[in-house]
């Protein structure tokens, strides 16, 4: 018997053409996808995944089937939540103050804040560290997702932008 697990990427959810691909988009409304052409083009895999669970507040990193860690999350309010959805990490910050709001490190997601619009580059969730760690574990940001610094400096060592994540 094969043992399957449950995964998402961007690539499965590709649809390619003679001329191009169908891509999730890092735009709004979140989940737009676009086309684009085949020769701008640069396929890479990764066996890694994040499952974040906003019930549990955790953050779970996934190698293939294999559960690696999780970690307790610090998530956005009532009034700015943190959406749900299926994104991947778009970027990646080294802010010039690893004690800023920000933390040590921030990756940016494909995705965006259901309610914040005018915010820098206009709403982008992310995931980072904090120079608060006691707002991990609770519902205090404006929709992206806190981790200690120590956590997401673990997180960048390994995973490279395009990592899948899925927001439950």
């Amino acid at each position: 018997m094969v043992r399957r697990c449950s995964s998402w990427s961007s690539a499965s959810k590709a649809r390619r053409t003679e001329n191009g691909s169908r891509r999730y988009s890092p735009s709004r409304p979140n989940g737009t996808r676009g086309y684009i052409r085949a020769d701008s083009l640069r396929l890479s895999q990764t066996p890694y995944r994040i499952v974040v669970n906003r019930k549990a507040l955790s953050l779970t990193l996934w190698e293939g089937c294999r559960k690696v860690k999780t970690y307790r999350i610090g998530l956005g309010t009532k009034y700015t939540p943190t959406p749900v959805g299926k994104f991947y990490l778009a970027s990646l910050i080294k802010p010039v103050n690893p004690n800023s709001i920000y933390g040590s490190f921030a990756y940016g997601l494909s995705g965006y804040s259901p309610v914040i619009k005018n915010w820098t580059w206009g709403g982008i969730i992310g995931i980072h560290g904090t120079n608060d760690p006691s707002s991990v574990g609770k519902r205090i940001s404006h929709g992206c997702i806190r981790m200690r610094n120590r956590q997401i400096e673990a997180l960048v060592k390994i995973l490279p932008l395009g990592t899948p994540v899925e927001i439950r």
